[in-house]
Order: structure tokens, then sequence, then C-alpha cells
């Protein structure tokens, strides 16, 4: 055993299993790398890959002899960490585009929901790590709909009330999946929140004004933005200038007004046209 790790830390060709024990992360995990494009690997005849051992630095991978933190500067931790939460996202996102296919509103809605977000998350001057933040929030806000069933979601049709009381418990069901992924934590109650009302006549816990934390005051908009801009069963999708109407009739009720008006500056001065 001590003969073969004292072997693999001696190679500079690496297979997916080989780097996963260095990196003590699952053979998955570096697929995953891989395939996203954060990891350089050679695809062997066989269909296996092989991995440089300096490529794995891109990871945050090191050697013993320079273990020593001094070793790296604050921009190359900064860039592995990026590195890292880059992957992260790219492997929510794909996970989540498959889950919105199960839904009324077209796929690819929590992506746009995203896109719109991290725009006006820019706007208020959010930094490079809240903006990851807030990109997890927003991808991640629909999670719960997983359980929720398909009949429900994709109903050509206005919802019952037994079905609306079904549909809203979503946002519940999100905060306890996100919750049991440790890095995840932090979005839990955004996801939780994320239709709460600025007039607290949302839910599921009937909070308002401050009280809903600025993530899911932003998600809200975006998310209500994008279903006005969707074609459904039972109406078309609203044009832009008659969303932003909408979104500008619930300043102040269902919005919070600062919010809206720096969404309103972001959308009108990129036009998301995204459908």
């Amino acid at each position: 055993m001590t003969r073969n790790k004292k072997d693999v830390a001696s190679k500079e060709i690496l297979n997916t299993r080989e780097a996963a024990g260095l990196l003590k992360v699952t053979t998955q995990t570096i697929k995953n790398y891989i395939y996203s494009g954060k990891l350089n690997a050679i695809k062997t005849p066989g269909g296996h890959h092989r991995i440089k051992r300096s490529d794995l630095k891109t990871l945050g991978f090191v050697t013993e002899e320079e273990k020593n933190p001094e070793s790296l500067s604050m921009d190359e931790m900064f860039q592995m960490y990026n590195s890292l939460v880059g992957t992260l996202i790219t492997t929510v996102e794909s996970l989540i585009k498959a889950l919105d296919t199960r839904d009324i509103v077209s796929s690819g809605h929590s992506s746009r929901v995203a896109e719109v977000s991290c725009a006006v998350g820019k706007a208020i001057g959010f930094s490079e790590k809240k903006i990851q933040e807030l990109k997890l929030g927003a991808l991640l806000h629909d999670v719960g709909k997983v359980g929720i069933s398909e009949v429900i979601l994709g109903k050509p049709g206005r919802l019952t009330d037994q079905e609306f009381f079904l549909v809203k418990k979503h946002s519940e069901i999100g905060e306890k999946i996100v919750a049991e992924v440790e890095y995840l934590r932090p979005v839990a109650s955004c996801v939780r929140h994320h239709h709460e009302r600025f007039d607290g006549r949302g839910y599921p816990d009937g909070i308002g004004g401050s009280d809903i934390e600025l993530n899911s005051r932003i998600i809200s908009i975006a998310d209500t933005y994008d279903f006005l801009r969707s074609d459904l069963s039972f109406r078309k999708a609203f044009s832009i200038n008659d969303s932003l109407q909408e979104i500008k009739n619930s300043s102040g009720t269902q919005f919070d007004p600062e919010v809206v008006k720096s969404f309103l500056n972001t959308v009108q001065g990129n036009l998301f046209q995204l459908h």
C-alpha cells in the first residue's frame, strides 16, 4: 500500500482513480472537471482519460514539497478557488436544465433567472463571491419542484387551489434539499424565501421588507420577469415593455422598490430578450 502511494506520488501521468486519490475526491468529480473543461486530459484509444500531474495544480493540488502556504500567492489561491466554484456552478446548471423540462415554463428558466439576477447583482455592486452565491441561489430556486408531481407542473391550464397549495411547497422542499449539501447551505434560506413579498403577503413565512434577504428579493423579480416573458398553455408571453410595466406596478407591494430600480436599469440597458 505504501509503495503504491509512493509510485503515484512520483508519476507524471495519472489515471482518473489516481488523480482522485491525490485530490481526495471521487473519480466522478475528476470526470466532471474534465467534461466541464476545467481539467485537461488525454483520451487513450481505449476511451480512458490520462491526466498530467502539472494540470492538477489548476485544481489546487500541490505536492508535499509545495505545501508551504507561502509558496502560493493570494491571486493563485483565489484562482484555484474560483476554478472549483466554477466547476460546481457548471455541474448545478447542467442538473437544473434537466429539472426545468418538467415545468410548464419553457426549459432554461433557471439559467435565465440566474443570468438576469447576476446582472442586477453586478449593477448593485456585488463582489465576485457574492455574485457566485447569487448565481447558485438563482439556479437552485426551483429545485424543490423535484418533489412536486409532473402532472401538476405540466398541467395545461390554471391550477386548482389544492394544486397551487402543493406547488407552493417547492420553496420549503428546495431549502431542505440544498441544506443537505454543505457547500450549498449558505443559499438554502435564499431558496426558501424567493416567493416572499415585500409587503409580507408571500410564502412560506410571510416575512417582508429587509427581513427578506437581498438575494431572494433579486431572484423574485428575475423569476417573475422570465415567467411573464414565457409562453404558457393558457396565455402568450408578455412583451418586454408589458413585462417591465407589470414589475413597475408591483414595486412596493410584491417587490423591493430599490431592487426594482436596479432591475429596470439593468434590463432596459441590456434588453434581455432571452426568448
